[in-house]
């Protein structure tokens, strides 16, 4: 009989250890993959309509992606501790205990991060409609202490810890078995050199490598591949949640990476915004115009307050989707007598996002916390009103430090910023929560800046920002609200939301409201000109495809003194967007002022507008009521403000709109690069 050496006993060993470890690898591919398909159905079940898209090839695209994905992530993960196991092949027995033991362990680790990352995702697009993207990160900029309360709020929040604790234990009990099984079924491997070179290492390699890369052609899989469809609910299902939190991160790294901007690149910009040719000239003036001259507003200039309200989605206004309950509260008598457009959309679906868009005419939502804080922007909102001879304050019910906008704002024109620690300072009544204040004190202090304005004698530029209608959506306890239940077709539109959430709504349009009486009821009724309009809609509810454009879709109201209002009608039934809320304010209230052009005067006819007849959002754009998506895919818009079932083909959207976003950008960068503003 041939006896084994003590060196080739080691060799048989180490081999037999790899191939378990081979096994092993296997198992947390087929469990990892089990577990992102499960998620993905989960999350395509709790689409309103499954069904509309359940015959959809793209859904079969997306599916067969995401697969994809999940073999290239997980075999990505898992790739170094396979090749230790190699490396240990011919080392002592005790090296290739600890590969086997490292791989064990590190796949263990992975079976974890993908259940708790599917969950994440999960919840991240219920209440989103997207999944993990560098908001999150961004969101980390708040702490801990303000995130928890937030996320502990929504309805599901329990469920989901339940469900995330079981499917771990049930993950590693069933792992744990397997590792058994494998154990006891790979025991001593007589090693034949070459064979066991090609077959167990050689090929497996290669077929990893294959896997690993998710393709055969020349590009390995990339994020270019998420988009498989026009259809939003149908790409949201790609990306594993793993996959989603590691593209999300690289985003919010490219984020903080501004590169260059050339002249060259500006001159095309511009050619192509307004389209003609920039004069021969410094650029970054020519992309600014000026307010008619007017005698009246010379010796007249008004106040002008901009609210921007936490979450005010425009349709829970609408009684076609809310029957029953007026959320509008103590607004609904000013909606009625004032301009009210209720076909207009947000810049962005995040606060920061949108109040810098507002503020700054930036896309880049970090810069009031990035190396780039101290640099005043001339596209500044509060810096054209102050040329104008203006006072500027901000008022926030949220505290100042949040995303450093108290600094931030103060550099870029505002001379005063009041935030929730010094409105609980002038107001001792006044109840703290996690994000900030009371929205009540945000009009109080702004009435009160208002009445005693006469000691400055100039006219005031305000701006607030509400945080009650956010979650945990907590009322405050002084509130006399009564809330009937809301009916059940009301109810399914929820989905994530507490009921809370309509109470925190209805209780913030009140407060508005009030507002708003007090001012029509005051001495300010004559000279003062109120706009406010929502950060972004609320999110979380549920809207099948055709309410996409109502899901984003928040109010634009605008009061107007009798003596400042244009002699026609305006259309309130145009789309437009957050992009035109500044240039109508400058318009109604400056004269001979410079701003950047980048929006339109929604007071004047729409047939004078030879640039911005367009609706921005940061994922539509509506063109002569059509509305394209990123992806091109036109769909004609209803005088209800729906989308129309079915495609009206993929058409170029007109070269105008598609630059918008890049002519913010390069603006920005050229600021950026050249220094503060005059």
């Amino acid at each position: 009989m041939t006896q084994t050496s003590p060196n080739n006993l080691s060799i048989t060993s180490n081999s037999a250890a790899y191939v378990r470890v081979l096994a092993s690898l296997t198992s947390v591919v087929i469990i990892c993959a089990a577990l992102f398909l499960v998620a993905r159905l989960t999350t395509w079940l709790s689409y309103p309509r499954p069904e509309s898209i359940a015959n959809n090839s793209d859904l079969w695209r997306a599916l067969w992606t995401g697969f994809r994905f999940d073999m290239a992530v997980v075999i990505r993960a898992n790739l170094l501790g396979l090749l230790i196991s190699i490396c240990c092949i011919p080392l002592p027995a005790m090296a290739s205990h600890f590969g086997w033991l490292l791989n064990r362990y590190w796949g263990g680790l992975i079976l974890v991060i993908a259940t708790w990352a599917s969950i994440l995702n999960f919840s991240y697009i219920g209440f989103f409609n997207r999944p993990i993207d560098s908001f999150a990160y961004v969101g980390l900029n708040y702490g801990a202490a303000t995130i928890w309360p937030t996320v502990i709020s929504m309805d599901p929040y329990g469920l989901r810890l339940l469900v995330g604790l079981s499917v771990t234990a049930l993950t590693l009990w069933s792992y744990r078995k397997i590792g058994e099984k494998i154990i006891e079924l790979i025991g001593f491997v007589h090693v034949k050199r070459i064979p066991f070179f090609t077959l167990a290492i050689l090929l497996p390699l290669m077929f990893v490598m294959l896997l690993g890369r998710g393709t055969v052609s020349t590009f390995p899989l990339s994020q270019r591949h998420l988009i498989v469809s026009s259809e939003t609910a149908v790409n949201n299902i790609v990306p594993n949640g793993i996959v989603a939190l590691y593209y999300g991160y690289k985003e919010f790294k490219q984020s903080k990476t501004i590169s260059p901007a050339l002249d060259a690149e500006g001159r095309e910009l511009f050619k192509t915004f307004y389209g003609e040719s920039p004069l021969d000239q410094p650029l970054f003036s020519q992309f600014f115009t000026q307010t008619p001259r007017s005698s009246f507003l010379e010796k007249n200039p008004p106040n002008v307050v901009f609210n921007l309200i936490e979450s005010m989605g425009n349709a829970l206004l609408l009684p076609t989707f809310n029957p029953g309950i007026d959320l509008a509260g103590q607004m609904r008598q000013h909606l009625n007598e004032d301009y009210y457009f209720n076909r207009f959309l947000p810049a962005h679906d995040d606060t920061q996002k949108s109040l810098m868009s507002l503020m700054v005419n930036t896309e880049y939502s970090t810069i009031s916390y990035s190396s780039h804080q101290h640099i005043p922007l001339q596209t500044s909102v509060a810096r054209v009103f102050k040329k104008s001879g203006y006072r500027t304050v901000f008022v926030y019910a949220g505290f100042e430090g949040l995303s450093n906008r108290s600094d931030y704002l103060k550099t870029q024109g505002f001379d005063e910023f009041i935030g929730a620690h010094q409105l609980r300072e002038r107001y001792p009544t006044m109840e703290s929560s996690v994000w900030g204040g009371e929205d009540k004190f945000v009009f109080e202090e702004t009435i009160k800046q208002l009445l005693d304005n006469n000691e400055y004698d100039r006219p005031l530029f305000i701006v607030t920002l509400t945080v009650t209608n956010h979650p945990p959506y907590q009322l405050p306890k002084h509130h006399n609200l009564t809330l009937s239940p809301p009916v059940d077709r009301l109810s399914a539109k929820l989905q994530d939301l507490p009921p809370e959430s309509l109470d925190t709504y209805r209780y913030t349009n009140d407060q508005l409201g009030q507002f708003m009486s007090a001012v029509k009821n005051s001495r300010l009724k004559s000279n003062t000109i109120v706009a406010a309009t929502g950060d972004h809609a609320i999110r979380g509810m549920s809207y099948n495809s055709a309410e996409r454009l109502h899901e984003l879709s928040v109010p634009f109201y605008l009061y107007l003194p009798a003596s400042y209002r244009p002699s026609l009608q305006p259309d309130t039934n145009q789309v437009a967007s957050h992009k035109d809320i500044m240039p109508t304010l400058y318009n109604a209230a400056l004269s001979n002022a410079r701003y950047p052009n980048l929006g339109r005067n929604l007071l004047a006819p729409k047939a004078n507008e030879k640039y911005h007849n367009f609706a921005y959002h940061a994922e539509y754009l509506v063109i002569d009521e059509r509305a394209y998506s990123k992806g091109g895919l036109g769909r004609q818009v209803t005088s209800e403000f729906m989308l129309a079932p079915s495609a009206i083909g993929v058409e170029k959207t007109s070269d105008r709109s598609r630059v918008y976003s890049q002519t913010i950008d390069w603006l920005t960068r050229f600021q950026l690069a050249n220094g503060p503003a005059d």
